[in-house]
């Protein structure tokens, strides 16, 4: 059935009605697949129904076929910047706007717009007459009530690096661009293999101890990224002790004790932190840590780590060059 292509006032009227249908709907989809590869929870798994018929089935339940499609909108800047690394860019018919620049920013300016990535405009995605729609997060209310419309959606995201992986592998399928998308992961996956072989041989230290430190989330109040997060992985993956580890909260509030406790070595700023200078001013504490009184507090680009396309790994080796700073690399 052709998806409708004006909203109207029913829209206005009936969208709640179209979200408890929405929600109706994925609960039936075909059965549900593994939920891990591993021990790692995968955002997209691939289930089959009982016709042996293959599909793509999100963690929020929503479920495509599994097949190449040719005209998507992508609201998960992450995905975006997955399509152009494939090669998959021709598929894209609009995205939404961040504020941020999308990689790569001189190609994705001239794209299409659907409008901001936690409001798209509904009404400018249903004109375009995509195959596809690929949200995020923010977007999961949206995609329920185009899902109701009868459109394919799905929603992206992912927990971990291996996570990423997977659904660039899956992107590859849904675009027609296996082999480019397998090539990218491989690539990707051989520097991480390169990086933890450089590791084991000099691994980051600090007068004999692993260097510790803290991915923050925000300077005031200052909080920072559990072991639960990318960002955390990416600490793990560098022999780094993360102080926020085991702390509730996905992002807990670090108290001046607590910082004063841990003597970080080093602290990155992201996301709500816009200079080294506002971590040194959110409490005065920091001064008497190794990070504050040798200055080694650095900003990083949300867009390569919070954003979940294979780009984190190139992301992840800018972060190792700037720790080695702070490391004697005693063995």
């Amino acid at each position: 059935m052709k998806p409708v292509k004006t909203l109207g006032l029913f829209f206005l009227l009936c969208l709640a009605a179209s979200a408890a249908f929405a929600a109706g709907r994925r609960d039936s989809g075909p059965p549900a697949g593994p939920a891990a590869e591993g021990d790692v929870p995968l955002y997209w798994t691939i289930v089959r129904d009982e016709g042996g018929g293959e599909f793509i089935r999100d963690t929020n339940g929503f479920s495509v076929p599994l097949r190449a499609y040719e005209r998507i909108i992508l609201i998960s800047p992450g995905a975006v910047e997955t399509f152009y690394l494939i090669g998959a860019e021709d598929r894209i018919v609009a995205i939404s706007s961040s504020r941020d620049p999308v990689w790569p920013g001189e190609k994705t300016a001239l794209l299409p717009s659907i409008g901001n990535a936690a409001r798209p405009n509904l009404e400018a995605m249903v004109a375009l007459e995509p195959d596809l729609i690929i949200g995020n997060a923010m977007s999961v209310a949206i995609v329920t009530d185009l899902v109701s419309r009868g459109y394919a959606a799905l929603i992206h995201g992912a927990d971990s690096i291996a996570d990423i992986f997977n659904t660039t592998r899956i992107m590859g399928r849904l675009t027609g661009k296996a082999e480019a998308a397998e090539q990218v992961v491989r690539e990707k996956e051989e520097r991480l293999q390169s990086l933890r072989r450089d590791l084991a041989q000099r691994p980051l230290r600090y007068r004999g101890a692993p260097l510790k430190g803290a991915f923050l989330y925000s300077a005031s109040p200052l909080m920072a990224f559990t072991e639960k997060s990318l960002p955390g992985e990416i600490l793990s993956i560098l022999g780094l002790v993360n102080i926020a580890a085991g702390l509730d909260a996905a992002q807990p509030i670090l108290s001046p004790e607590y910082i004063l406790d841990q003597n970080p070595d080093f602290l990155f700023g992201s996301m709500a932190v816009t200079r080294p200078e506002d971590v040194l001013a959110a409490d005065s504490v920091i001064l008497q840590t190794r990070a504050g009184r040798e200055k080694n507090i650095r900003l990083v680009s949300s867009s390569l780590f919070l954003r979940t396309s294979p780009r984190i790994v190139d992301g992840l080796l800018d972060m190792y060059g700037e720790v080695e700073a702070f490391s004697d690399n005693m063995p």
